[in-house]
């Protein structure tokens, strides 16, 4: 994704990285990041609109760390985190309902989600979150999430 690390040096960040295929970009954003302009950018470059969703090196970390769910039972990619553009309201569990046999934790702006049966025929997804919890939202596995805090250490 090498056009879209230069859209954010365009924008004035530096140590730009992107993360595999998914839009996952780290960066050096000196001292705090626009994402409206980042939004802007991205949709001139490339002509889709993106929301954009933030996390400083230090909020990402401890959200992978925060994951509650062991990692024993099911394999790594079973387990994902949505990551919400506003805090979840008090209540977010309840009002996203119950999705057994899949399991979820509402941390802040994050839900931390277990799919013992795969993500892709759940009916808990970005989509319903978004409708639900009147907000934004972004998912991403645990393995992506590692490859991302590991992208993040300083180098």
């Amino acid at each position: 994704m090498a056009e879209l690390r230069v859209v954010f040096e365009g924008l004035g960040y530096t140590d730009v990285v992107s993360i595999i295929q998914s839009g996952n970009v780290c960066f050096d954003a000196g001292g705090s990041a626009a994402p409206d302009d980042i939004r802007a950018a991205v949709a001139d470059r490339f002509a889709v609109d993106v929301p954009v969703l933030l996390r400083s090196t230090e909020e990402f970390d401890a959200v992978v760390a925060a994951h509650p769910f062991s990692l024993a039972e099911i394999e790594p990619k079973l387990h994902h985190i949505m990551f919400l553009a506003d805090p979840a309201p008090d209540g977010a569990a309840a009002l996203l309902g119950d999705h057994s046999p899949d399991e979820f934790v509402v941390v802040g702006s994050e839900i931390h989600v277990r799919y013992p049966q795969g993500s892709a025929r759940s009916t808990l997804n970005t989509a319903l979150v978004d409708r639900r919890l009147d907000t934004v939202t972004t998912a991403r596995n645990l393995p992506t999430c590692q490859k991302i805090a590991t992208a993040l250490t300083p180098r």
